[in-house]
């Protein structure tokens, strides 16, 4: 429930599972011990804040210096994932920024960091499905 709408309140979710205010409480507090809800975030739309475009950048990489390079990608503000993957390429990033001007200036700044040897990127044209909870 909590996915769904992480405003309810503790009575709601109690009301809804049949258990005590209390009772929600003291697993809500556990499962944020444990590790298996991470936080709670408003969702925001990457449009009504200057994100207009998104693209996944596939990273190949020299082996030695895969970790330094990654490091650093992952410190670059708009850099809002960062995969490591199988296959020919060593990680997937999925960034957004304002524009495409905004992305080749993105795309060369991570190219051109140590240990980084090629770049291929993908445009997102339209977001078909982009599920942000886990089913359970």
């Amino acid at each position: 429930m909590l996915q769904e709408d992480a405003r309810k309140s503790f009575k709601e979710v109690a009301e809804k599972a049949g258990v005590s205010e209390a009772t929600i409480h003291v697993r809500v507090k556990r499962l944020l011990s444990k590790g298996v809800i991470k936080g709670f975030k408003a969702i925001i739309e990457p449009r009504q804040v200057g994100k207009s475009t998104t693209a996944f950048v596939l990273i190949k990489a020299d082996q030695r210096a895969f970790a330094k390079a990654i490091n650093k990608i992952k410190r670059i503000e708009n850099v809002y994932e960062v995969h490591d993957v199988t296959g020919s390429y060593y990680a997937i990033l999925k960034v957004r920024v304002k524009d495409t001007e905004e992305l080749a200036l993105l795309i060369d700044k991570i190219g051109s960091i140590e240990g980084v040897t090629a770049t291929e990127t993908a445009v997102v044209l339209r977001s078909l499905k982009e599920e942000l909870t886990i089913k359970l």
